[in-house]
């Protein structure tokens, strides 16, 4: 079975890839950097909240109740790292593309489309008009991984908004990609049954094997 499900805080230890579990986007650091004891907890918090205020802010994709990827989007005024980028958004209900990661980078570029076009689906149904993103530039030193770069941004249709030399704000006209609506479900689909159904249980960094729930 392949399907994508909303990102739900019982659903946050299912998030996958380098950026998982990660609370970059979610923590302004201090002196530079913050360490979080707790990360889990406080992305199903982060997660509880934004749909308490708004929507599910992203997707999980499966395969055969495995993980294999995943989207982050929220409001911009739900994403507290926005404010140490020059280019952040000045409005706080513009729809920020937090960021996009996979298990499997042998079939990282075909998901990572996939998921986006997923993203794009429940901005439209949001009913709003644009959806933007961060992006880094090859010039941005120590990038963290879950800032998306630029060149994969342009591929799946954002352009630069707001220039800068490494962390230029880009965006998506919804209004021009309306047809995607339609098609993002096939789209997904078509990417997702390439995958293998069997996978072993993704590790942390540091080599502790997540627990995931049975559905």
């Amino acid at each position: 079975m392949r399907e994508l499900r909303p990102l739900t805080p019982d659903r946050v230890p299912d998030l996958v890839g380098a950026c998982a579990p990660c609370t970059f986007w979610q923590t302004v650091p201090r002196n530079g950097h913050r360490e979080t004891a707790d990360p889990q907890g406080l992305l199903a918090e982060w997660v509880a909240q934004v749909t308490s205020e708004w929507a599910p802010p992203g997707r999980i994709a499966y395969v055969d109740e495995h993980p294999m990827g995943h989207v982050i989007l929220a409001p911009a005024g739900q994403v507290s790292r926005l404010a140490t980028f020059p280019t952040a958004p000045g409005d706080p209900s513009t729809l920020i593309l937090v960021t996009v990661c996979t298990a499997d980078a042998r079939h990282d570029g075909r998901l990572r489309k996939a998921l986006v076009q997923a993203a794009v689906k429940d901005a439209l149904r949001a009913r709003v008009r644009s959806l933007e993103a961060i992006g880094a530039r090859p010039l941005a030193v120590g990038r963290h991984t879950c800032v998306l770069e630029v060149g994969f941004l342009e591929r799946v249709g954002f352009h630069v908004e707001r220039d800068h030399l490494t962390y230029p704000r880009l965006r998506m006209d919804l209004r021009s990609v309306v047809t995607l609506k339609d098609e993002a479900t096939e789209r997904i689909a078509r990417a997702l049954v390439r995958l293998p159904g069997a996978r072993h249980v993704p590790t942390h960094p540091g080599g502790a094997t997540r627990a995931r729930s049975t559905r």
